[in-house]
């Protein structure tokens, strides 16, 4: 019994350990580069569909009325996602690794955006 206690407790602490892990530049663009992301926006209180392609150009849609989007993404040489779309400046932050299969964007100590899951392609038809 105490074998198995010690070894739950072992795997909680290592779990935590990995969670909030900053990604490299490239670590972020081979997650999302030419893939598509479940995103809620903190910054917005929204929901959206992404579309990252390796271009560089977002294709994305909200979730709440369906209007689709257009806009662009890019990794800074300090290894910052960055996201600009029509009439806002550009954001940028380090995105840490949730260590449960999910993303925080962040920006000034802030999680801007969650990146809720991230599905490979273009998994929504963007």
């Amino acid at each position: 019994m105490h074998k198995i206690l010690c070894m739950t407790v072992l795997m909680m602490l290592s779990a935590t350990a990995f969670a909030d892990t900053p990604l490299t530049g490239d670590q972020i663009k081979q997650l999302v580069s030419g893939n598509s992301i479940d995103v809620h926006s903190n910054a917005n209180s929204l929901d959206l569909k992404l579309y990252l392609a390796a271009d560089g150009s977002i294709a994305g849609r909200r979730e709440d009325n369906g209007i689709p989007f257009k806009g662009a993404w890019r990794i800074t040489d300090s290894g910052e996602f960055c996201s600009v779309f029509a009439n806002l400046k550009e954001s940028c932050g380090p995105v840490m690794d949730s260590g449960e299969g999910s993303y925080k964007r962040m920006e000034e100590g802030y999680p801007r955006a969650i990146w809720k899951k991230i599905h490979p392609g273009n998994a929504f038809g963007l």
